[in-house]
Parts: structure tokens; sequence; C-alpha cells
């Protein structure tokens, strides 16, 4: 699903200090609501991703026209680009990026999740809380820091 999001016309402007979609990417989020959204751009932070790097490339495009070629559109918006620059830094950093939607509606992304879940099951220790990547370890564990309670973990023969 998220090559929905990876179309090249999708991406994000500047409007004032704040990050929001372009035309095509506000329709889009438009089409497959902002839940469903913010899901995909969870899952997929290398569109978000690409879509900074974009912003930033634009940054260093008008940085260098205001600084050798003194155009004074390009040196009149530099501000608004620096500031785009902190947020930039943090993303990289594993921070959030806050995109701006129409209503005072936000979408929130992090490069790096802020919580991972764990595919391979867990066993954990009653007593101390430990938590272990198989019976087998567990069982151990219980035999060298609770031998009075290896009953919990194993059956008798």
């Amino acid at each position: 699903m998220s090559h929905v999001f990876e179309d090249r016309a999708l991406g994000l402007k500047l409007k004032g200090y704040v990050i929001v979609p372009n035309d095509a990417l506000e329709t889009a989020i438009a089409v497959h609501t902002i839940d469903m959204t913010k899901s995909i751009l969870a899952e997929h932070p290398e569109v978000v991703d690409a879509w900074l790097e974009r912003l930033h490339r634009e940054y260093v495009d008008r940085k260098k026209s205001c600084e050798f070629d003194s155009d004074p559109v390009a040196c009149f918006n530099l501000s608004l680009y620096e500031e785009f620059e902190k947020h930039y830094a943090s993303w990289n950093d594993g921070g959030l990026v806050a995109i701006s939607l129409p209503g005072d509606r936000t979408i929130r992304v992090s490069k790096r999740p802020l919580f991972s879940v764990s595919r391979t099951p867990a066993e954990t220790c009653d007593v101390c809380r430990l938590s272990f990547g198989s019976t087998k370890e567990l069982v151990k564990h219980y035999r060298e820091k609770h031998p009075a309670m290896i009953e919990k973990v194993t059956i008798p023969i």
C-alpha cells in the first residue's frame, strides 16, 4: 500500500515555518483518510524521508543562489528553509516531523519507530520480570536464580 505515496508528484512544501503537503499529497491524504495515511507513513518512513530530502535539496539550491548568484528571492526565503533544516536534522536524529494539514490537523511521523514489536515470543520470569527468547533459557534462569520455584516452568515426569 505504501506505493500509493511513492508517486514523484507527491511531496511536501513550506508554508511559512510549517511543513505542509503539496496539492497532490493533500488530495491523496483526503482519498485515503488521515488515519490510514498516518499508519502507512509510520510503517514506511522512507517515503517521508524522500520528501524531506527534496526539501533539503531545495534549501541547498536556494542557499547557493543567494550566496553565489545574489538572488534576492532566494535570500528572502532562506530563513524559512533554515528553520526547516532544524526539523530535518531532528528527523535524521530519530525525532518526529509534523506535517500540518487543513483544519488544525497534524500527521507526525518518526524516522525510527518510537517502539518496536518483537516478532519472537518472549518468556518472562514471574519473580524478577526478565525476558528470555526461549523456554530453555527461562528454565536455565529458574534453575540458577530461583531453584525453589523450578516447578513453575518444568513439567514433572
